[in-house]
């Protein structure tokens, strides 16, 4: 068995998959979840993750950013405050971003093509309620973690690199337990619901609009917001059978 090896399951399920990411098809809406590798280091560890472990792995970060933001001679508090929501800002556009163009393609007809879109971001509509990959893995989340850092650290320096890639990470982790939320919890204030609703209309209504997670900002200013009575009404209701289906 090599490292990285598919499951029969996987395989079978790509190959069945027609390549939309959209709604669950037929097949897959009574399943939960399933296996991706065989290997149960890399599958349990690597290309899985619990919902608290993102703050493990990030909060020090963050919080040792805030700080340097907070005491660094080179700038004042309030500008130190400003780099680390400009940070918060630069990720919920790459948050959006990612969304719109990395995640939703038409992939070509064979399976290296389809697994690649599948691995990415098809496996979460297919399975969109599976806890254990909503927050996303070490497999993916610390690769991009790196390239970021070495963006800002090359693109910023060194004086500015704390504030704006802690702040960056601070959106990310917002918008990991966002997306866990909208998936496993009813949210009480009204934003909240907001999110929720926006969420489900992209998940069961239409796929290529709501692309913002954390917040619908993006998708206000690049108008790919979608937001009806109809519209709600009908991916909530597609939600909840899909739900009930899983039993």
């Amino acid at each position: 068995m090599g490292l990285l090896d598919y499951t029969d399951e996987l395989i079978e399920t790509v190959e069945n998959w027609d390549g939309t990411v959209g709604a669950p098809n037929a097949m897959n809406r009574k399943k939960n979840r399933i296996r991706v590798f065989k290997n149960r280091l890399i599958e349990d560890v690597f290309a899985t993750s619990h919902p608290a472990m993102p703050g493990v792995w990030f909060g020090p970060i963050i919080m040792y950013g805030l700080y340097a933001s907070l005491t660094s001679p080179d700038y004042g508090v309030l500008a130190g405050l400003a780099l680390y929501a400009f940070g918060i800002l630069t990720w919920t556009l790459m948050e959006y971003s990612l969304h719109r163009w990395a995640f939703h393609w038409k992939p070509a007809d064979n399976f290296a093509s389809k697994n690649r879109l599948f691995m990415l971001h098809g496996y979460h509509h297919e399975f969109p309620n599976d806890k254990w990959r909503l927050v996303a893995p070490p497999v993916l989340s610390w690769p991009i973690a790196a390239v970021t850092a070495a963006f800002y650290w090359f693109v910023a320096g060194p004086t500015l690199f704390w504030p704006l890639f802690a702040g960056h990470v601070a959106g990310y982790l917002a918008y990991d337990w966002t997306h866990y939320a909208t998936h496993h919890f009813k949210p009480r204030s009204a934003f909240g619901r907001l999110v929720r609703r926006a969420h489900m209309v992209h998940h069961f209504k239409v796929f290529h609009l709501n692309m913002g997670i954390s917040s619908p900002f993006w998708d206000f200013v690049l108008g790919s917001y979608a937001w009806s009575d109809d519209a709600i009404k009908e991916a909530v209701a597609e939600a909840k059978a899909f739900e009930a289906a899983q039993g």
